[in-house]
């Protein structure tokens, strides 16, 4: 076993096809060719002299020899990782990579902010895609092709990893101007005498809050429908007499701005009976996630002025918010 000719990326490349048991896709992930992924397999294989990797069918199966191995090498890459970040200093002026975000609807305009006002006057030279997130993402986070979500609540994975940007502590009411709704005190049976539209991001909630308050208290909420989108919801609550809610503060913030449309901060009592119903190991809030595997110097510095960023837009719209009826 010639164990100098061992070197950091080929051990880079044993993690990644040993977790995804595919060339491809640690290809993909790590940005390299394929070629290349051969290349450094080939290499691991003559300094341990064995395959490490039967191909079959359903994909690629680690020998005992691999098996053996492989808590060695994840422990060399984490401690090649701390070395890295506690001995190397960063330069945003000259980092050259590329990033892509998804986000719900609610938090792509605030996305956008932070890498058009923070991140890039600092590092001109990265790249960004940010696009709408509207399906479970969290296979593609895992592996590297989406770099960032910006989400609430729904996220699962192994190698996810979700950071609180902010808390969620508020509800707001969202209704056309003149709406009957604010013309009484707020209670879960005046809002249950109108038709209720969900903000609904694909399938994080498979009833409304609304209507999981309302069942346990011997009421019926109509649910008139669902959308994932900001404009449609407006033009859904302006056009019929349905009402919606939202604990979003980037959404009544977008609200406030369209004509004709009206927004509230319900009472504390009946917030949190509906927070009540979101079943969590983990504060009820906004969250960035991203994978565990991506350990560079420049992902590191581009998810702290993400964390930053949103935060502060968020905690700046709470401050311009409206009060309770």
């Amino acid at each position: 076993m010639d164990i100098e000719r061992l070197d950091y990326r080929s051990l880079i490349v044993f993690e990644s096809v040993a977790r995804h048991l595919n060339a491809g896709l640690a290809a993909n992930e790590l940005g390299m060719s394929s070629s290349t992924v051969s290349r450094h397999m080939g290499n691991l294989r003559e300094v341990f002299e064995d395959v490490l990797f039967i191909r079959r069918s359903q994909g690629f199966v680690p020998t005992d020899k691999a098996l053996e191995i492989l808590p060695t090498v994840q422990r060399l890459i984490q401690s090649y990782g701390e070395l890295r970040h506690s001995h190397t200093r960063f330069d945003p002026s000259t980092a050259k990579e590329h990033f892509t975000i998804y986000a719900y609807n609610e938090f792509t305009y605030a996305t956008n902010r932070a890498v058009h006002e923070v991140i890039l006057p600092q590092a001109p030279q990265l790249s960004f895609e940010v696009r709408t997130l509207s399906s479970d993402c969290s296979r593609a986070i895992e592996n590297g092709d989406i770099d960032f979500a910006v989400v609430y609540e729904n996220f699962n994975g192994n190698k996810l990893v979700g950071e609180l940007f902010a808390p969620v502590e508020e509800m707001y009411l969202v209704a056309r101007e003149g709406h009957p709704v604010f013309h009484d005190e707020l209670t879960l049976e005046s809002l249950c005498r109108f038709p209720y539209f969900e903000l609904d991001n694909y399938d994080d909630v498979p009833c409304p809050l609304l209507a999981q308050v309302a069942a346990q208290r011997g009421l019926s909420l109509k649910v008139a429908g669902y959308t994932d989108n900001l404009a449609a919801l407006s033009r859904h609550l302006l056009d019929t007499g349905a009402i919606a809610l939202s604990c979003c503060a980037f959404t009544r913030d977008y609200m406030k701005l369209v004509k004709r449309m009206r927004t509230c901060r319900l009472p504390d009592q009946l917030t949190q009976s509906m927070f009540s119903q979101v079943e969590v190991d983990r504060t009820i809030g906004n969250y960035l996630v991203y994978s565990s595997i991506n350990q560079s110097a420049c992902h590191d510095w581009v998810k702290q002025e993400l964390l930053n960023s949103l935060s502060a837009q968020w905690y700046e719209a709470l401050e311009n918010g409206p009060k309770p009826l």
